[in-house]
């Protein structure tokens, strides 16, 4: 008897971790972080809904050769996504935006008012020198 309500209570717990902490992908854009060079690319984390594009260089295109399975076993699954870009010339000061993909559905997401954005100096390596992660803390609804 005890053992039933024990399995009811990991299941549900499970369950909610899963629908409040697991979802990577339905919420707006936040948590932007540029972790480095990997490859011959430039690689970024981020969470939520959408993609992410670097404001000095707008015409660059994210790699689209990799899915998220391949690149979690690459960069670790760290409940995030990862956008791989080309190099650009280094030293550099870049401004990576987040671009959140609206959505209607069971859990309806709208583009927030204020996209998240990180500030990111680079060093002639392609290393970090300083970034600054500024998210959008609005409630979302």
């Amino acid at each position: 008897m005890v053992s039933r309500y024990l399995f009811r209570y990991f299941v549900l717990v499970f369950w909610l971790n899963t629908i409040i902490c697991g979802q990577k992908h339905l919420r707006a854009i936040r948590d932007i972080k540029y972790l480095g060079i990997s490859n011959n690319r430039m690689v970024i984390a981020y969470r939520g809904s959408g993609r992410v594009y670097i404001m000095e260089h707008g015409s660059l295109r994210e790699f689209g050769d990799t899915n998220w399975m391949q690149q979690d076993r690459k960069y670790g699954n760290n409940d995030c996504w990862y956008a791989e870009f080309p190099l650009i010339p280094f030293p550099a000061k870049i401004r990576i935006v987040g671009d959140t993909r609206p959505y209607t559905g069971r859990n309806t997401l709208r583009k927030p008012a204020v996209e998240s954005w990180t500030y990111v100096n680079i060093g002639a390596g392609g290393q970090i020198v300083h970034q600054n992660i500024n998210n959008n803390n609005r409630l979302e609804l």
